[in-house]
């Protein structure tokens, strides 16, 4: 699925250590108004759920003001957790926040950890040589594993995948489908799959 033009894991590692734009991650609060009613139809509030590419926290902040308090993310970007913590100072002192690049941090997880796993516009970043990570994610959810991802795009750090077949593959049952044009995410579909 690579072509010429796509760079290595590292390179694209580099990438977003060095350019995560938490300024312009953290108004888009459109994205997650449209997030949160679909993680609240599928976990309850007491949910342990987890964002893969928390980046400056917005979705977590968005779930915290919903009520969400066993929150925990990761993000490559030591950048994006700092202004994280600058500019939701509460959601901080609550949430379990991790700076680590995926592959290093999601093999020390437990199997069944959280109850929701969710990501937005992060997997299709994924190198292809990481994709083995897709199974951890399987194993560390117990219940539901939300994704809004763009799945044919294709540009030098975005990998185009078809992540219904990847996830069924891996044994999830996909529950929910639809576009996310009302996010303002022309290109993206958001996928509900349960364990």
């Amino acid at each position: 699925m690579t072509n010429d033009h796509h760079r290595s894991k590292d390179e694209i590692h580099d990438y977003w250590v060095n350019n995560s734009f938490p300024d312009r991650y953290k108004n888009k609060v459109e994205r997650s108004e449209f997030l949160t009613p679909h993680v609240k139809k599928y976990v309850d509030k007491d949910a342990k759920v987890l964002e893969i590419g928390c980046n400056v926290g917005r979705n977590l902040n968005h779930l915290f003001e919903h009520g969400y308090e066993q929150l925990s993310g990761i993000d490559i970007s030591e950048e994006a957790l700092q202004e994280l913590k600058k500019s939701f100072p509460k959601l901080a002192d609550k949430a379990d926040l991790n700076n680590a690049p995926v592959e290093d941090f999601i093999p020390t997880l437990q199997d069944g950890q959280f109850d929701l796993v969710f990501t937005m516009a992060v997997l299709e970043h994924i190198h292809p040589d990481s994709e083995w990570i897709f199974n951890e994610i399987v194993r560390i959810t117990s219940g539901y594993l939300i994704i809004v991802e763009a799945e044919n795009y294709n540009h030098w750090r975005v990998f185009p995948r078809k992540y219904k077949e990847i996830f069924t593959g891996l044994g999830m049952q996909q529950v929910y489908e639809m576009p996310c044009e009302a996010a303002g995410l022309k290109k993206y579909t958001m996928r509900v799959f349960k364990k």
